[in-house]
């Protein structure tokens, strides 16, 4: 008597139906991945900084004359320093980074017991864009006490205060604007436990692009995501940039049509972002906008103005510690000269003018929690 034939439910055992359910799936990842390696093959590699930043204006800021780069990019925050630079001297400017990406002499752990920790926020002016100011062919003839004014500031106050602990860190990227501090904080902040935290925003919220960036950088988390995930495959960023060409170079002749931050969201992102601190069980305080004069670029610095008293009185307003440098101002011109590499960051003497009025003003609202303020700065 032949065997009893099995029944068409036995005849497929649950580890056959899942493979069969499983070859459809494995053929379209391995036309994905053949595609990608197809890309990767013919076509030139877009980093991820080249991906998240097309603004022309923005993009030429990146690289020097000699096409020497400090950034790369961040799904957030669009671009940042890289971490691990060692002297790399970016557009006259020697730059160190530490395992964060700060321009900071060390990494930056938990916080001591017992250690007062202030966050500098803000741009190139407080990254110290050419501070020591150094020259291709000398890039070793620098005087070391030409120094930013959070780096100006620490020493200060470590002087002043032997045998404490004082970290004075810069929370700062050149080329950001208000909307990118705001992210950055968001995301980072807690994690730096910080005391204090001063903020110094302003020539990039008012200069004029195609869209502004809230737009052109959206902050939700899908959208972040999304950038991250494209990012990581050739195949999806050539896909991406061909569906989002850049408009014609004619549309960014006159440098775009609107601020990067609107004025009312440059008071708003600063109200947020001393919100921010305060949640944290940190101290704010908010610096005004520097600016050389008003007869180079007097649209610029009629803006600048404009978005200077905005946050004067927003910032009044909401009680938030507020300080105005006047010598680095319009209103200093043209005494101020000296104080200027040229209209829009400090030189070397100008970042000493701002590390000792910032001083003094910590000093008088009671902001530096104990901490003894230095009597004279020193050069």
């Amino acid at each position: 008597m032949p065997p009893p034939r099995p029944s068409p439910r036995s005849a497929g055992s649950p580890a056959r139906r899942l493979l069969f359910l499983a070859v459809p799936y494995a053929a379209f990842a391995a036309a994905l991945l053949g595609v990608e390696a197809a890309v990767r093959m013919t076509q030139p590699h877009v980093s991820r900084l080249d991906f998240f930043v097309t603004a022309p204006e923005q993009q030429a800021q990146f690289a020097d004359a000699r096409r020497q780069r400090i950034f790369e990019g961040d799904p957030l925050l669009f671009w940042k320093l890289a971490p691990g630079l060692r002297d790399v001297v970016w557009d006259q400017t020697p730059v160190t980074t530490n395992a964060q990406g700060l321009r900071y002499g060390r990494d930056v752990g938990p916080k001591a017991a017992g250690a007062f920790r202030m966050l500098c926020v803000g741009d190139s002016v407080t990254f110290g864009f050419r501070v020591p100011l150094v020259f291709r062919k000398r890039p070793l003839d620098r005087d070391p006490a030409w120094r930013a004014y959070p780096a100006r500031v620490e020493a200060a106050l470590r002087e002043a205060n032997p045998g404490r602990a004082v970290e004075v860190i810069p929370l700062a990227v050149p080329g950001y604007s208000s909307h990118q501090g705001l992210a950055w904080l968001r995301r980072d902040l807690r994690s730096y436990a910080p005391d204090l935290v001063v903020l110094l925003f302003g020539w990039n919220d008012i200069s004029l692009r195609a869209r502004p960036d809230h737009e052109a950088m959206a902050t939700g988390a899908v959208q972040v995501l999304a950038r991250d995930l494209v990012s990581r495959s050739q195949a999806l960023v050539q896909a991406w940039r061909r569906l989002h060409a850049p408009p014609p170079p004619a549309a960014h002749a006159s440098g775009g049509a609107v601020a990067r931050v609107p004025v009312l969201r440059f008071v708003e992102n600063h109200v947020r972002m001393a919100a921010l601190a305060r949640e944290c069980g940190a101290a704010v305080a908010v610096m005004g906008p520097v600016f050389r004069d008003p007869a180079e670029h007097p649209d610029e610095a009629e803006r600048m103005r404009a978005y200077r008293e905005a946050l004067r009185g927003s910032m009044r307003a909401h009680g938030i510690p507020y300080l105005e440098v006047a010598e680095l101002t319009e209103t200093g011109w043209p005494a101020n000269q000296p104080l200027f590499l040229e209209h829009i960051h400090p030189s070397h003497a100008g970042h000493r003018v701002l590390a000792h009025a910032l001083l003094a003003f910590l000093s008088e609202r009671g902001l530096l929690r104990g901490l003894a303020a230095p009597a004279v700065l020193a050069p």
